[in-house]
């Protein structure tokens, strides 16, 4: 569940990169710590995906859209799970909408 302050982040949303946000890759898994407080947030599975989308161009939908495209899935499948993984983002201070 989101924290408080988060901001509701729905298919409208267009997340953007916070600056300073630093990704490293390693043992199949991309970590991302926050320029904030530099705090970790391991993305795993299709969490990379995700946030090689987030571009502050694309909305949620159009990240869903593509996603959707290229799993080869239904958007109605995955669209929670990428406005979940969208909102975490928000909350860890790695992206913002």
């Amino acid at each position: 569940m989101a924290d408080v302050d988060t901001p509701t982040v729905d298919g409208s949303s267009v997340p953007r990169r916070v600056v300073g946000a630093v990704q490293a890759e390693g043992d199949g898994e991309r970590g991302l710590l926050s320029p904030a407080d530099f705090g970790y947030f391991g993305a795993e599975g299709p969490g990379p995906d995700v946030w090689a989308l987030v571009d502050g161009e694309r909305s949620v939908d159009a990240l869903v859209a593509e996603l959707a495209g290229s799993y080869d899935v239904a958007a109605e499948e995955i669209s929670g799970d990428v406005v979940d993984f969208v909102t975490a983002l928000v909350a860890a201070g790695l992206a913002e909408v």
